[in-house]
């Protein structure tokens, strides 16, 4: 006789029997133990799903007979979130009462007081007013309040969508695609998946189709002979195209990536293909701007070993940070050393057995590919680095910053890191490693880059003996910390909002260009903000860069900076709402009329007068 696999759903479906049999007297003995298996049912893998299958039998079986639940009729969408949040059997049974409203609005169940109109209906309630939680923002408010944690709450919403279309719904999917692909994350995975839900969504209706094409596109065929193929059959077509063929190719695929930040498995193909068979062709697909071509011409060799070294289909995207990175004026012989050696670094141990757990990968070389891409994404884009879920502006903001302003500094501090196994940082004459602390541990490991996921425990455990060290001198301590955990560049002069009566004024002095027309000559420069909710609540102090400040199209003086948060599009209490496009941002920056980021500022540092 074989094994057996016994899961959740036979039990389900046995307590669902065993509920179906009863008599209406004995409804409520069964009913619990149905919405127990729910719970156990809905941890597993498609679980949502398995009980679906049920969904269009809850009432005649009655799953909610006496129970709240039981008249759809006196169903509020308002008070879905709250059962949600309660979890346990009482949100089991406010997510079977919403399997039962999609059967309806699918037409699996044809309901004798709901139509499917009106069931559709309720469920865009339901899913407007928890959007919040259908694209789970990266927001300071959803970090500090935890509402990331809520998964069930979530997974159920997501369900919903992806089987009940709504035009409102729909929109919100691609406002937000829109909005975080705008901000060019190094971490696409999320907008990735709203791509698919949007498309799911869709299902081949026009009007919705067309809206979101150009971002479906990037994915699934970003170029004509992508179109016309398989990512199977794609390298065969490559091979029978001639050199006017490819080089179309090549401004298609180039053009496509730049205008969403998104990657395909077709550009890491092309890559490849030519890198190996056309080099001379690489400058049309990665030549972006004149400084990119120059670096090209000068290193052409290296660039191909590094496309050699990092790009797979499972590392294509970073293809956009290549081509941002050669775009930047900073390949010096140093830089490229320094570059080359995370190619042929040690791994230390302990490196490799934290990338195998998170990765499932052991493999060195799959591992070095990995990390060899991951650099290549933050040394091009750094200003797509995000904290996710994670409290680590702090070390988010410095790697940023080093990217920025000190890269050779950053590569020699990862490739040291690498091959030892700590990063060591100086506080006021003390060395600071981070092999003799505690290991800080990362909520979130999913919605940050690989650089990021090795560093940031290890620079947050620096920051919190540097925050140690500086208690009780009287003042934000901060105005220590700051220029000894960026290492160098940091402007010496610090004031903050609790003790310097002079604070706006110093900040106008200091940073508006009508009194110092050269600011940005020193920028970025880190500042510390307080962020506030919708109603004005104050959430907690948080970590930027001051980017730059200068006038945006309208003539309005903005500051833009850069946010930790990959989402950065978001309301900090009363009418201030963060900008990350259309008023002269760059990629990767949010921006605030001046005098609104100085409501929200609280610290931030200025050069020492002459």
């Amino acid at each position: 006789m074989g094994l057996f696999l016994f899961t959740s759903e036979d039990s389900f479906q046995k307590a669902f029997y065993q509920l179906s049999k009863s008599s209406i007297l004995n409804k409520s003995l069964f009913q619990q133990k149905v919405l127990e298996e729910a719970v156990e049912l809905l941890k597993e893998p498609n679980g949502l799903a398995k009980i679906y299958k049920y969904a269009h039998l809850f009432d005649e079986t009655g799953v909610f007979a006496g129970k709240p639940w039981e008249n759809v009729r006196k169903l509020n969408p308002v008070l879905v979130r709250g059962t949600l949040h309660a979890g346990g059997i009482t949100a089991a049974a406010e997510t079977l009462s919403n399997l039962r409203i999609l059967a309806i609005a699918r037409g699996d169940y044809v309901h004798p007081e709901m139509s499917a109109y009106e069931a559709n209906e309720f469920l865009t309630k339901v899913l407007a007013l928890n959007m919040d939680l259908l694209l789970m923002k990266e927001t300071e408010e959803n970090r500090v309040k935890h509402i990331y944690d809520d998964k069930q709450a979530s997974d159920i919403l997501r369900f919903i969508s992806d089987h009940c279309f709504s035009p409102v719904v729909f929109q919100s999917l691609y406002q937000e695609i829109h909005n975080l692909a705008v901000q060019r994350p190094i971490v696409t995975d999320k907008i990735l998946k709203l791509i698919a839900s949007a498309k799911k969504l869709a299902g081949g209706q026009k009007e919705a189709d067309l809206s979101l094409m150009h971002y479906e596109n990037a994915v699934f065929c970003p170029s004509d002979i992508s179109a016309a193929t398989s990512v199977e059959n794609y390298e065969s077509k490559l091979k029978v195209s001639n050199d006017l063929l490819l080089i179309q190719e090549a401004y298609q695929l180039k053009s496509s990536v730049t205008s969403t930040g998104l990657v395909s498995p077709f550009h890491a193909i092309f890559l490849n293909y030519i890198n190996k068979e056309k080099t001379d062709l690489i400058q049309y697909i990665l030549g972006g701007n004149e400084t990119a071509r120059e670096n090209l011409r000068l290193n052409l060799p290296f660039v191909s070993t590094l496309i050699d070294a990092a790009v797979t289909i499972k590392t294509r995207r970073c293809i956009y940070g290549l081509i941002r990175l050669l775009e930047r004026d900073i390949f010096t012989k140093e830089f490229v050393k320094e570059l080359g050696k995370l190619l042929k670094v040690p791994l230390h141990e302990t490196i490799k057995k934290r990338l195998a757990a998170h990765h499932k990968i052991t493999d060195t070389q799959v591992l070095r590919t990995l990390l060899v891409s991951e650099m290549i994404s933050v040394l091009g884009q750094p200003l797509g680095i995000g904290q996710g879920f994670n409290p680590a502006c702090q070390s988010t903001r410095a790697l940023s910053y080093w990217s920025q302003k000190e890269p050779i500094m950053l590569l020699k501090m990862f490739n040291h890191f690498l091959e030892n196994g700590k990063i060591t940082i100086y506080f006021e004459g003390r060395p600071i490693s981070s092999d003799t602390l505690p290991q800080v541990t990362l909520n979130d490991e999913e919605n940050i880059d690989t650089v990021s996921l090795l560093l940031i425990p290890h620079l947050d455990s620096i920051y919190f003996e540097m925050l140690k060290a500086s208690e009780g001198r009287g003042q934000d301590p901060h105005k220590w910390i700051n220029p000894s955990f960026h290492i160098k560049g940091i402007w010496t002069e610090f004031s903050d909002v609790y003790s310097d009566l002079q604070f706006k004024t110093k900040f106008h002095l200091h940073y508006h260009p009508s009194n110092k027309p050269n600011v940005n000559d020193g920028l970025p420069q880190p500042a510390g903000i307080i962020i506030y909710n919708h109603s004005g609540q104050a959430l907690g102090a948080h970590a930027v860069l001051i980017q730059r400040i200068g006038a945006d199209p309208s003539g309005c003086i903005r500051v833009y900076f850069y946010n930790p948060n990959n989402d950065s599009l978001q309301v900090w209490g009363n009418s201030i709402r963060t900008s990350v496009s259309g008023n002269g941002e760059q990629e990767g920056e949010s921006s605030l009329p001046f005098d609104d980021f100085l409501h929200c500022l609280y610290a931030f540092h200025f050069p020492k007068l002459d």
